[in-house]
């Protein structure tokens, strides 16, 4: 099985946790954007059970940069907001991510491509 979607939004990599003297807390549009994953992951997933198996993960990141520059942020915090936003939605455990791969482009669309698929489905295309 394979799954494969688009969030059309401005994405943004994981920060650092901020701390204050009660809590540790992330930024508000951080807090959106991992909501906004997660709730077209749930439109996706709806009448499938969530990934329980070992999977392979693709992200392309898409932002609108003027500047000839790819400096948009690590592509492992990218990664690690989408994945976080994503456990228990379409897999059960990010620990079950084999293989994952990220790709950040210029685009004029900005947003995040999507593409989840178990061993099967993988070795299957390669």
């Amino acid at each position: 099985m394979n799954i494969k979607f688009t969030v059309e939004t401005t994405p943004y990599p994981q920060p650092r946790p901020r701390v204050s003297r009660r809590s540790v807390f992330e930024p508000r549009r951080i807090t959106n954007y991992k909501r906004m994953i997660g709730l077209k992951g749930r439109n996706v997933m709806r009448g499938r059970p969530a990934f329980s198996t070992p999977i392979h993960v693709a992200l392309t990141v898409r932002r609108n940069i003027k500047v000839d520059s790819h400096n948009f942020g690590d592509a492992d915090n990218h990664a690690k907001a989408v994945l976080d936003a994503l456990t228990g939605v379409c897999y059960e455990d990010d620990a079950s991510i084999v293989s994952l791969s990220v790709r950040k482009e210029k685009s004029d669309r900005e947003g995040v491509d999507i593409f989840i698929s178990d061993e099967e489905d993988y070795h299957a295309d390669r």
